[in-house]
């Protein structure tokens, strides 16, 4: 079994609202809530990402994320060319497009960052996934300049446009 380094920030105050039904986006199943999500870095709002939510665990989950700030985890691990190509059947993410050439890369892997936060109730929200157009970095060094990116600000959807 591979050993995964986690790297995880300082606490960020949370931002998060559900939107109501009418308001959800198509993408999101039946029986699940739209839950909207961000943090407040340096003082200023940055959005994470709209996620769906059982509608069962809407309450559970806002619950956790009124206990206090959170924390950002991110995982690096390679993400298989072939599992992302599967992702582009169905609707998706900014952070899970597939790059625009996978050419060679699609057998060796791409190095991914995987986003949770992390509330002071020990709940583990997973948030996103980027996965870096190209192979040249380490997927311990694309987690680790996510979280700097995050520190700094930068909206994940720019990431996302960025890798």
């Amino acid at each position: 079994m591979s050993q995964f380094n986690a790297f995880v920030s300082p606490e960020y105050p949370v931002l998060h609202s559900v939107l109501p039904p009418e308001d959800t986006p198509e993408e999101v199943p039946e029986g699940f809530a739209a839950l909207s999500l961000g943090l407040l870095v340096k003082g200023i709002p940055s959005f994470l990402a709209t996620i769906p939510v059982a509608a069962d665990d809407v309450e559970a989950l806002t619950r956790s994320l009124d206990s206090g700030d959170v924390r950002v985890a991110v995982v690096g691990m390679s993400v298989d060319g072939d599992d992302i190509q599967g992702a582009a059947a169905t609707p998706a993410e900014p952070w899970e497009e597939p790059p625009l050439e996978l050419g060679d890369e699609e057998d060796t892997g791409l190095p991914a960052a995987f986003l949770s936060l992390v509330c002071q109730d020990g709940r583990k929200i997973g948030v996103a996934r980027i996965v870096a157009r190209k192979g040249t970095a380490s997927p311990e060094e694309v987690a680790r300049f996510v979280l700097k990116q995050i520190a700094q600000g930068v909206q994940i959807p720019d990431l996302a446009q960025a890798g």
